[in-house]
């Protein structure tokens, strides 16, 4: 029997196509969106959506294909291998990125349209691991004579090094703190990187015979006339160790409000043991959780001499040892001016910090600081509010104080410009082109936060683009524009010669 044409459009299972519905409203989903049509599959030599979704250009594609055995290595290399070298080729950080990663490439999965996101992170910190594992290693090029300097050893500065020293460039890292990793080490905690891995993979790169000097600050210890003596060009990749302080009455000069960058950072050290018994952050991203999630871990201990604060104001003190034995669990609250799911912080983050018993106070902004008559803070003024864009608007009747014994911003990050005032743009930051090189100043590149506070990734990203704006500036060529969707593409040449079918010579 004919099913009635009324019945065959109710509670229908597929995508009905219409009208219009093939053409894509602007050139990006034009160009990410191409193997969605409604229609027949149409199959076109663009980005996908994964890669151009992700700020280092990852060629994602490409090793997923290796990890999953569509695409074979070459006679007597190990797929674990080959899938190194072809991630490695844009971040040379698969282990720590496939961890810590927010992993935008997920968000522009296309199986997002069917269930869900392949594990693009766990497949890169398999990678990575079995790199580590494994003993994989990088090659440097053939030596041109140049050499550059590249002030910071976090992850944009270092990968600058591995790329430029796949050039043949020589390369000298000035590294302000004792230990490579830049906010990779001193900013994010160390149940989220594990520290061997870490130091494992930057001691990778120095083996391509990059030099570094560690303790030693650009603008204090060395001098930048120095190094434009010294060097043919020199990278800045600096970060940003400032925090933000909180634009609130009360806040400035009260010893018990800390940013959340000090504090991350006297715990990473290993200095800081224990905290406050009432902690509150404001905030509402991936630092924010860290803080909170910190002051959780490492609890209180009423035998802690002093305040909570000293050990985040001083860098040469280290908490006792002993007080570990006696923690208590510390109350940590974090407030965000947006809603939980308008947060910045990674979904799962956020998941993770309420299991650990962390109170969220969402829609709510902080007014004031409360202090008591010794000039500490006692606690923190809120309100409830309501996001216009970017701009908090208040709830009237909904004040209240949150008792606190320290006070932690995590809010935003500036640049530290002492001895290096030149190059200030007035807003603790550096200018440049879309080639990462300084405006004013033809041999000097900056890349990573001090360019623009951004993702891990992000400055892995710029530093590519910066080494080869380097290559080109020391070869006296002009530096080429970019393209609007710049990532790492497949080279079909190199493949043919893999499996040795290289054309002949025309």
């Amino acid at each position: 029997m004919a099913t009635p044409s009324d019945e065959m459009t109710k509670n229908i299972t597929w995508r009905r196509f219409e009208d219009g519905q093939n053409k894509w409203d602007d050139w990006t989903d034009d160009i990410f969106n191409y193997d969605t049509s409604h229609k027949c599959p149409t199959y076109v030599h663009e980005t996908p959506p994964c890669q151009g979704s992700c700020p280092s250009g990852h060629d994602v594609r490409g090793w997923l294909s290796i990890v999953r055995g569509i695409e074979k290595p070459a006679e007597g290399m190990e797929m674990e291998e080959y899938a190194f070298l072809r991630a490695t080729e844009s971040n040379p950080f698969p282990s720590m990125m496939g961890r810590v990663c927010p992993a935008p490439c997920q968000d522009g999965c296309n199986r997002n349209d069917v269930e869900d996101f392949v594990g693009i992170n766990s497949i890169e910190q398999f990678i990575g691991d079995k790199g580590l594992e494994k003993g994989y290693a990088f090659e440097a090029g053939k030596d041109t004579g140049k050499k550059i300097a590249i002030v910071g050893g976090g992850p944009g500065g270092m990968a600058a090094a591995y790329q430029l020293r796949r050039m043949g460039h020589g390369v000298t890292v000035f590294e302000a703190q004792p230990e490579l990793g830049g906010m990779m080490r001193y900013g994010i905690p160390n149940y989220r990187v594990p520290r061997d891995k870490l130091a494992a993979e930057n001691q990778r790169i120095v083996e391509m015979g990059v030099d570094v000097k560690y303790n030693t600050r650009v603008g204090k210890d060395v001098s930048v006339e120095d190094l434009e003596k010294d060097f043919d060009a020199i990278i800045w990749a600096v970060g940003c160790w400032t925090g933000r302080a909180l634009p609130v009455d009360g806040w400035e000069g009260t010893p018990n409000c800390v940013t959340g960058v000090a504090y991350l950072k006297a715990f990473n050290e290993g200095r800081m043991k224990v905290t406050g018994k009432k902690l509150i952050c404001v905030g509402g991203g991936d630092t924010s959780i860290d803080v909170v999630s910190v002051a959780r871990r490492i609890g209180t201990n009423p035998a802690m001499s002093g305040n909570p604060e000293d050990v985040v104001h001083d860098d040469s003190m280290d908490q006792d040892e002993s007080l570990v034995a006696g923690r208590e669990p510390v109350d940590a609250t974090l407030t965000s001016l947006f809603t939980k799911e308008n947060m910045m912080a990674a979904e799962h983050e956020i998941h993770d910090a309420i299991h650990e018993g962390i109170t969220i106070l969402d829609g709510v902004m902080p007014l004031e600081v409360i202090k008591g008559d010794d000039g500490r803070a006692t606690g923190l003024k809120v309100c409830d509010c309501t996001m216009d864009g970017m701009t908090p608007i208040p709830v009237e009747g909904t004040e209240r104080v949150l008792e606190a014994d320290i006070i932690v911003a995590a809010i935003g990050q500036g640049g530290d410009m002492i001895g290096l005032e030149s190059f200030d743009n007035g807003r603790g930051l550096m200018d440049t082109t879309n080639n990462y090189q300084l405006k004013d100043k033809p041999n000097h590149f900056a890349i990573g936060d001090i360019v623009r506070p951004h993702l891990l990734t992000t400055a892995i990203g710029q530093a590519w683009v910066a080494a080869e704006s380097v290559d080109e500036f020391l070869k006296g060529e002009e530096i080429k524009k970019r393209p609007k969707v710049d990532v790492h593409h497949f080279d079909l040449l190199e493949k043919m010669h893999e499996a040795g079918l290289d054309p002949e010579h025309f």
